[in-house]
């Protein structure tokens, strides 16, 4: 616990937020590692190194704001525990909802153009694995952007530098094996304006982040399920309407469609809620 204070209150104060899941993931690399003696499959321990990686912050997320900023309802800050169980409910299920029509807006152009064939292949197993991916990424991908790194970054910079900052690392911590230069464009931009639009969500729903996990894990488990058995692309289908393409799969946040709805939300919240995002950030 010496050790970890001592690195938590790192001058300037930005270093220990720079080196904190870079240090973890290592951690939680080095203690994956022995699973090697028991035959473990690499991409098995790399899921499992992850893992131990996110449960490692989540266990120490309470002592980071408790030492560094004095704060000492971290859930509530996060927006975890915000409001009671209902309503945390509701913002969750309004998420998955919003991300089914936006999933739905990006498929709209690509059926008229019959890029798309319709396969109808159910399966539970799939399902459940779409379920999963999607609470799984959505809630830790929330957890660390909107959630520890947005409140961090405001307590430094202030809500607007803030918002624009986490965007552009939440973007470019994405991997991508794309190396058309306009489809990598598409794809950072495309999360940049999701990693705003998310943070304006969660500034509406006055810190409440389950909207944001709603929506993070509906986009991620919901294409995941219908790209597995139920539709199938075309070999010609374009990029720049469907997203950039990785083993046959496109990614949608990179498409123009997307581009562009995630765009005019993010000038709609922000022309809708200025009048409180000032009287609560500045």
């Amino acid at each position: 616990m010496i050790l970890i204070k001592s690195f938590f209150l790192l001058r300037p104060k930005i270093l220990s937020t720079i080196f904190f899941i870079p240090i973890l993931y290592a951690v939680g690399w080095a203690l994956s590692q022995p699973l090697l003696f028991l035959n473990f499959e690499k991409e098995n321990l790399s899921l499992i190194g992850t893992i131990i990686t996110f449960l490692l912050f989540i266990f120490l997320l309470p002592y980071w704001f408790y030492i560094k900023r004095n704060k000492f309802s971290t859930w509530v800050l996060l927006g975890i525990t915000k409001d009671k169980f209902l309503k945390n409910f509701v913002n969750f299920s309004k998420g998955i909802l919003f991300s089914l029509v936006l999933i739905i807006l990006i498929l709209v152009p690509l059926l008229q153009k019959n890029y798309i064939s319709w396969i109808g292949e159910f399966s539970p197993i799939i399902l459940l694995n779409s379920i999963v991916l999607g609470l799984g990424v959505g809630f830790a991908e929330e957890i660390i952007f909107r959630g520890w790194l947005l409140e961090e970054l405001k307590f430094e910079y202030g809500a607007k530098i803030s918002i624009a900052l986490q965007a552009t690392i939440f973007s470019f911590v994405h991997n991508l094996s794309n190396e058309i230069f306009w489809n990598i464009v598409g794809i950072r931009l495309g999360f940049i304006l999701l990693g705003i639009f998310l943070s304006l969500v969660k500034i509406r729903d006055k810190g409440s982040l389950w909207n944001c996990i709603g929506i993070h894990g509906g986009l991620v488990g919901i294409w995941f399920f219908i790209n597995n058995g139920l539709i199938e692309f075309r070999e010609n289908t374009p990029s720049f309407l469907a997203g950039p393409f990785t083993q046959n799969i496109p990614n949608p946040i990179g498409s123009f469609t997307a581009i562009l709805i995630l765009l005019l939300l993010c000038i709609f919240y922000i022309l809708k809620s200025k009048k409180y995002f000032l009287r609560r950030f500045n």
